[in-house]
């Protein structure tokens, strides 16, 4: 009978803090949802639930992507962009794409070692330079879909650089 009950109130404690969860990850800055997401924050990031997406009305977008441009010898610009290169049914998926991330959010540890790799993966157009870029999509709307226009379409991003570096030779 204890056991039950014990049991009982615990899944009860798990479905508050879930659905408290749920409601605090999409919830805009206030005192209240500063206060509750310290608390939480670690929570939302285990199952990442801190993401842009809304409760009601979600952003499903890919948020930020990499692109980089490799200059070859004769200064003709190539530009790739990795992620359309991996497929979801590939079990390095989540782990490339992660390092793609990672190296948007840390470029001070990876983007040197991307850049070294990109050079050596491309050497057969004999690059000299490689420029890290992190495409931020923006807002999407359904009178942008019904209008006619693509979500990849470039109008719909802002660039950032994160690197430019020479290659290694």
């Amino acid at each position: 009978m204890l056991r039950q009950r014990l049991t009982h109130i615990a899944m009860s404690l798990f479905v508050t803090w879930q659905t408290l969860a749920i409601v605090v990850a999409p919830a805009p800055g206030s005192y209240l949802s500063d206060a509750l997401r310290t608390v939480m924050q670690p929570y939302l990031t285990l199952l990442r639930l801190d993401s842009q997406w809304d409760f009601f009305a979600p952003n499903v977008g890919e948020g930020s992507r990499l692109r980089y441009i490799v200059e070859d010898k004769d200064g003709r610009q190539h530009t790739f962009n990795p992620a359309k290169q991996l497929s979801w049914f590939h079990p390095n998926y989540f782990w490339v794409r992660g390092w793609y991330y990672a190296i948007m959010d840390d470029p001070e540890i990876y983007a040197d070692a991307a850049i070294e790799r990109f050079c050596k993966e491309h050497a057969a157009l004999h690059p000299v330079a490689v420029t890290l870029l992190e495409m931020q999509e923006e807002r999407f709307t359904r009178e942008d879909f019904l209008a006619g226009k693509d979500r990849n379409d470039p109008h719909f991003f802002n660039a950032r650089t994160i690197k430019h570096a020479q290659c290694p030779e």
